[in-house]
């Protein structure tokens, strides 16, 4: 009797440790847009310093699904643009354009994203397979954002996996945990670090994402990137949300 108690005791913490897996897979319905706002500071510490305040509304949409790779169209719908570069101010704002020439001159560097489409195929797992972006515009973070690169068996709060990816000559390599569920979704930590084409270690960053529980697809996204380029230091923080 004692070792049956024991057995049906064992067989419900194992059912209860099932229970709370989570097989992280995208499912998207294809041809339906979602609007994403991505805000974003970086500051730049260095021979040019520099503030910059980034807003940017954009569309996306999961146009195919191929084997387990979607691909998705990210249409850019508006841009805001502040910078201070201490001596000198100027702001852009695509949805109110201003008809000072300061601003005129940094809108035509941004304007040219505006109702332009940038593609990206993503596998059902969140890894970037590719990206083809807008000419002089291009990222290599572009689908840190959108997506956290998800495990590839089910997990269970607090298991961890590692994952890699590399695009336009940076190589990303992150360690990402599956935090838990609360009442926005399922909550995913990523910490790691960015080396460049020879190996050498250009920054760090740290993530968190919410995930939908029934698309697996981000809801909201915070990172923060510390970065070293070129002797200047490079600081920036993105907050993404994303609705149907």
């Amino acid at each position: 009797m004692k070792k049956l108690l024991v057995l049906f005791l064992l067989s419900s913490v194992a059912l209860s440790i099932k229970a709370q897996e989570v097989d992280f897979k995208m499912k998207l319905p294809l041809n339906q847009p979602f609007k994403s706002a991505v805000t974003m500071k970086m500051d730049i510490d260095g021979e040019q310093s520099m503030i910059m305040d980034m807003a940017t509304k954009s569309t996306i949409t999961a146009t195919k699904l191929e084997a387990s790779n979607y691909t998705f169209e990210n249409v850019t719908d508006a841009i805001k643009v502040d910078m201070d570069a201490g001596m000198m101010t100027v702001s852009y704002d695509s949805e109110n354009p201003s008809e000072d020439p300061t601003s005129a001159m940094i809108g035509a560097q941004f304007e040219k994203m505006i109702g332009k489409k940038m593609i990206m195929v993503t596998s059902d797992k969140g890894k970037l397979i590719s990206s083809e972006g807008i000419e002089g515009m291009e990222n290599a973070f572009d689908n840190m954002g959108m997506t956290a690169t998800y495990p590839d068996k089910p997990v269970k709060p607090g298991d961890t996996w590692s994952s890699e990816v590399e695009a336009k000559g940076v190589k990303t390599s992150a360690n990402n945990k599956f935090i838990g569920k609360n009442a926005d979704g399922y909550q995913v930590e990523a910490i790691g670090e960015m080396k460049d084409e020879s190996g050498t270690k250009i920054g760090n960053f740290n993530a968190n994402y919410t995930v939908d529980p029934e698309t697996f697809f981000t809801k909201t996204a915070n990172i923060k990137m510390e970065m070293e380029v070129q002797g200047q230091k490079i600081i920036t923080e993105m907050v993404m949300n994303v609705t149907k």
